[in-house]
């Protein structure tokens, strides 16, 4: 009877050890998010706008609104620019009641560009835009940025 005690403390304290070390492995290793910071310039009036991101200061990417056609670039068009090695995407959206168009580097490795995102808009329509730093299910975002238009 004594040596069934005796075997079952030690299986029980082993299984408490191995729980406790498999809930301790990983607990530290999510880096955490970035902070986000963002510059703007815009063109064509205002109208227009690439914003550049910045993840804890370092230079991560741009998104680009293009509201007129510009050289070989479209109007009423969104693109993402993916700069950083960073492990994180950089995602670029514009919205309205009506209007929602996106353009994400997420699942590319860097550098990256997206392709146009693009559709014909009403003339003078104001959206608004807004990037991210996007990496698996975390976003950080700016949804504070100036008014563009089409």
């Amino acid at each position: 009877m004594f040596k069934a005690r005796s075997r079952v403390s030690t299986v029980l304290a082993a299984t408490a050890v191995a729980v406790g070390l498999s809930m301790g492995v990983g607990a530290g290793s999510a880096a955490a998010a970035p902070r986000l910071t963002t510059d703007t310039i815009f063109y064509q009036d205002g109208k227009s706008v690439v914003v550049s991101l910045y993840a804890d200061g370092k230079y991560a990417g741009a998104v680009t609104w293009n509201a007129d056609p510009l050289g070989d670039k479209p109007g009423d068009a969104l693109q993402a620019y993916d700069g950083g090695a960073d492990g994180w995407g950089v995602m670029g959206t514009v919205t309205d009641p009506w209007i929602y168009r996106s353009a994400s580097t997420a699942g590319h490795a860097s550098p990256y560009t997206t392709k146009w995102v693009t559709g014909d808009l009403t003339e003078d329509t104001w959206l608004d835009i807004s990037v991210c730093l996007v990496k698996g299910s975390q976003k950080v975002c700016d949804y504070n940025l100036p008014r563009v238009s089409s």
